[in-house]
């Protein structure tokens, strides 16, 4: 079975832009036992989507896309389950046999999705056991039972009819990336950075592996599982280890290496490898596992081992036949019990399936290097039904309108026919009397003047409700009608298959005149304009403005007789892939826009400042001898304000003594009187 790799894959870097598609590979992987179904995940503008194609004739069989509150696929396992009961019944005779393929869809909720391509929906749901993501998911033979892996390091083991768990471990400290287990059923394999090989039952480790430096990203068991392939991101080797029980090495047996990182990777029945890498060629290795030569069991002879890299022994590449040459990517690979191998190339959108032939009678390989010149495939996103139109313009010859009037019933009032009324001049004679005259004057005339007064006069009403009549000597003649009328021209175009006159229609950007084309545009060419109107959008991506009105209004009026047509899905696919294409870009261009508008904001402030600052003009002048001056003249009155404070603090002091000096003299005078009093008591 072929493993995708858990990184985003493109093929940006090849730069042939008529069979390469822009888009990110998210997953792509073939349906084991033959490659009957060929599955590939692109990310949209907020979720993935699901296309199934059929390897046989290259149309897809399932188009699924994620549902809102799911979480984002985080893996896609292939696998059969057994149906039972009423459904096994009704579906025996379509499927041929019990089991019905499916796939395993893991969230980032933790959630898993058992998706059934018979019913088109998931069946199963199988949820809380997992705490993070789900890294990873495999199947048993029968399909009643399935194992996770998840980035919370457990091994959970379910039962898939039941929804239930039966069994979980942990199996690392650390994410466990991916799990597989080998088609005896008795060992299953954990792979983040390092490898651990358990055994199912006891559920006890065998051995380990040293692994990759970076993270694992695919792992196949052989078909007599004494061996098993690995694959890293960023890493051009695959690695092949030793699963026998006795042969405790935890090294590699040998390493195969490719010019670039390996995306896919698949082990065919003889134990040949095919490898599928990011540039889009792929290398063939044959009797893998002798690689390093015989194999020694004793310690010794593993301790002096020396570790050996291998190239491929063909290298397959898929070159255009035009002059340039360039690559055509291949996307995936496997081999078929059939001794071939079936390689997935160029476009995402609409991938072209080819079996094989790479090795001889004998087992050998016919070349060392299969160089395969492919014409491109062009115009992968047209219907089938165009490429016949353009084959067929060629000797159609193109409808010319010069000699043709187009006439439209809703675009002007019919005239009513009548006869010409006549003003006469002077009073009005009686009814009788003006009878009577009328008939004496139609009778001695000619026959053209009777044809002149039956000319077609138009009905038209004044505002009191009366019939405006004619001046005697004017003719009342209709003009011939201008073919002004859009549905018309829209029909006559699409009834022609004129390409130039729906040209001419679609110039017409007003929201309001296309919307009353498309409402009055009949069912009939409903699905043949949108066709038209598809194709031109996806040959000139720049009309998309103008050519989406279009869209819109078509899808938005002609809603209900869209749901009736049964191949819309098939039409409309493309259309829907073009604008997740379209979109995918959209948040580069967002970081583009941010980087721009900071570098011309930069921009504008420097101008700003430029222009502020236009003249060079001092502001402060500093010349030296004035400053010199009043350097002096500063000192000078320093000077003077010194004197004139030591002045006033002498006087102040001068003060505060003669003021002291008063209070002593008052003080003896009233202790002198106080003495005084004293004396005279005493005498008297």
């Amino acid at each position: 079975m072929v493993k995708a790799t858990a990184a985003k894959t493109s093929f940006g870097s090849l730069q042939n832009p008529d069979h390469i598609s822009n888009a990110v590979i998210v997953h792509s992987s073939f349906s084991p036992n033959g490659g009957d179904s060929y599955c590939i995940v692109t990310p949209g503008a907020d979720h993935y989507r699901l296309r199934i194609f059929d390897t046989a004739t290259g149309t897809i069989k399932n188009d699924y896309e994620q549902k809102e509150g799911d979480g984002k696929w985080t893996c896609i396992r292939w696998g059969t389950i057994t149906e039972t009961g009423a459904a096994k019944k009704k579906r025996k005779s379509s499927l041929g046999s019990a089991n019905s393929p499916v796939l395993a869809l893991g969230h980032t909720n933790g959630h898993i999705s058992i998706y059934s391509l018979a019913h088109g929906r998931a069946i199963h749901e199988l949820s809380g056991s997992h705490t993070g993501k789900v890294n990873d998911f495999c199947f048993s033979k029968n399909g009643t039972r399935g194992y996770s892996a998840g980035e919370d390091g457990l091994i959970i083991e379910w039962d898939i009819v039941q929804g239930a768990e039966m069994s979980k471990f942990h199996a690392d400290t650390k994410a466990v990336k991916k799990i597989q287990l080998n088609h005896e059923e008795n060992m299953i394999l954990t792979a983040g950075h390092s490898m651990k090989l358990w055994d199912v039952e006891s559920q006890e480790v065998i051995k380990n592996f040293t692994g990759h430096a970076s993270a694992i990203t695919n792992v196949v068991f052989s078909a007599n599982d004494k061996f098993l392939a690995s694959t890293a991101e960023q890493d051009r080797f695959i690695n092949l280890w030793d699963c026998t029980r006795d042969n405790q090495q935890e090294g590699n047996i040998t390493a195969l290496t490719l010019d670039n990182t390996v995306s896919h990777v698949d082990i065919s029945p003889n134990n040949a490898v095919l490898a599928i890498s990011e540039e889009g060629t792929a290398g063939l290795w044959q009797n893998a596992q002798n690689a390093s030569g015989t194999s020694s069991s004793s310690a010794k002879a593993n301790k002096k081992k020396r570790y050996t890299t291998r190239a491929c022994d063909c290298l397959v590449k898929v070159e255009s036949s035009r002059g340039d040459k360039a690559v055509i990517p291949l996307l995936a690979g496997i081999f078929t019990p059939q001794g071939q191998m079936i390689l997935a190339r160029g476009s995402t959108i609409k991938p072209v399936f080819e079996k094989v032939e790479f090795q001889n009678e004998d087992g050998s390989l016919k070349e060392k290097e299969l160089i395969m010149t492919r014409a491109p495939v062009t115009g992968f996103l047209m219907d089938e039904s165009a490429q016949a139109a353009n084959s067929l313009k060629a000797t159609k010859k193109a409808y010319d309108e010069s000699a043709v009037t187009v006439v439209g019933t809703s675009d002007f009032a019919l005239p009513t026919p009548g006869l010409g009324e006549q003003e006469h001049d002077g009073e009005e004679s009686e009814d009788e009397e003006g009878g009577a005259k009328d008939a004496a004057e139609l009778e001695g005339r000619t026959m053209e003047e009777k044809l002149q007064d039956l000319a077609v006069e138009e009905s038209t009403t004044n505002s009191s409700g009366k019939k405006s009549k004619q001046t005697a000597g004017s003719k009342n003649k209709y003009s011939t009608p201008k073919a002004n009328s859009l549905q018309q021209m829209l029909i006559q175009a699409l009834h022609s298959n004129d390409l130039q006159l729906l040209e001419a229609c679609l110039t017409f950007n007003n929201v309001e005149v296309i919307r009353n084309t498309v409402r009055r545009l009949p069912t009939a060419y409903v699905v043949p304009f949108l066709t038209q109107v598809i194709h031109k959008f996806q040959q000139k991506p720049n009309r998309g403005e103008a050519l989406l009105e279009w869209i819109k209004a078509v899808l938005l009026i002609h809603t209900a007789y869209l749901m009736t047509v049964p191949d819309l899905i098939k039409k409309l696919s493309n259309f829907y892939q073009t604008l997740d294409s379209r979109v995918s870009v959209f948040q580069k261009l967002l970081n583009l826009h941010g980087r721009l508008d900071l570098v011309m904001s930069q921009i504008e402030m420097r101008q700003q400042y430029e222009a502020e600052d236009t003249t060079n003009e001092a502001t402060t002048v500093y010349v030296e001898d004035e400053d010199d001056d009043e350097g002096e003249d500063l000192d000078l009155d320093m000077e003077d304000d010194d004197e004139d404070d030591d002045l006033v603090g002498e006087a102040d002091a001068f003060d505060e003594e003669e003021i002291g000096e008063t209070d002593e003299e008052e003080l003896e005078s009233e202790m002198s009187d106080d003495d005084d009093e004293e004396d005279s008591e005493d005498e008297e």
